[in-house]
């Protein structure tokens, strides 16, 4: 089990720790890039212009290690291809903030929140043949789609 817990109370920011791996996940302050060091190899998570729903994850020299493209506009699905395989990280539903990250139709990964009141989470992974690089490029898009809900619950008045 990976254990992701905020770096402060109020942070969109994060540490992952478990099985055998660590990780840090960074948000620029606005927009929707940032980085992610797992491993000590660090990624720039770069967003594809401004509407595109289309990120990437490129490693130090610049080079593309995996891309994520949401689904549509009305679900909480992207789809994350890398060199080697094909995934997909879909909401368990519309109204909860658990994901599930799939290749080839089988689940290979769960994302919880700790508890409703909480940022922390935990990521279970249930496949043996996974890429931590993967995970945390999930677990980021993840952090993001909760980032997008809570600015949208703030600017309708609900709180953040």
């Amino acid at each position: 089990m990976i254990r992701c817990k905020p770096k402060g109370i109020c942070s969109w920011d994060f540490h992952l720790d478990g099985d055998g791996h660590l990780a840090t996940l960074n948000f620029n302050w606005a927009g929707e890039q940032g980085e992610i060091t797992e491993d000590g190899t660090r990624f720039e998570v770069r967003k594809q212009g401004v509407f595109s729903g289309h990120w990437t994850l490129d490693d130090d020299a610049g080079k593309q290690t995996a891309s994520a493209q949401k689904s549509n506009a009305f679900t909480q699905t992207f789809e994350i291809q890398d060199h080697n395989d094909n995934h997909v990280l879909r909401a368990e539903s519309a109204f909860g903030r658990s994901f599930r990250i799939e290749r080839s139709g089988d689940v290979i990964a769960t994302v919880c929140p700790v508890h409703a009141f909480t940022r922390r989470a935990t990521i279970e992974v249930r496949d043996q043949k996974w890429d931590f690089p993967i995970i945390c490029f999930a677990f980021w898009l993840v952090v993001l789609a909760w980032r997008r809900a809570a600015s949208s619950r703030a600017a309708a008045g609900g709180g953040g």
